[in-house]
């Protein structure tokens, strides 16, 4: 489960701060299907990339499966968002050198799976969605 509890935003330019998320919360439960929709400048990207662990909150805490990640080094939440965390983007960004199976399958390898384990796994993937 991924939880968002009370996370607050704030960018700085010169002495004017700029708040983009103002207490936010929400829980995502495993399997389920959440779209976050809203006008441009709303902060959406901003609440996924901090849900995505890619930036940390002003304040608040992200939980991923219960455990609290504010503490976490840049290693530990690269590992936790590649094993827990996915996303689904409107315009994909493919290595274009690849074929379809490879860039499914790479990601998987750099996250220690052997070869034919990420072969398997990306024909199963890749069936689910055509």
């Amino acid at each position: 489960m991924l939880e968002l509890q009370t996370v607050r935003r704030d960018y700085h330019q010169g002495d004017t701060n700029i708040s983009v998320l103002r207490d936010a919360s929400l829980s995502i439960h495993g399997g389920q299907l959440t779209a976050l929709v809203g006008p441009s400048g709303s902060g959406k990207s901003t609440l996924l990339n901090i849900a995505g662990l890619l930036e940390r909150p002003t304040s608040g805490e992200v939980l991923i499966d219960g455990m609290p990640t504010s503490s976490l080094g840049s290693r530990r939440r690269g590992i936790l968002r590649g094993s827990h965390i996915g996303f689904v983007f409107q315009f994909h960004r493919l290595l274009p050198e690849f074929s379809a199976m490879e860039n499914v399958m790479i990601p998987q390898m750099l996250n220690g799976l052997a070869r034919h384990e990420a072969e398997d796994r990306a024909e199963a993937l890749l069936a689910m969605v055509g």
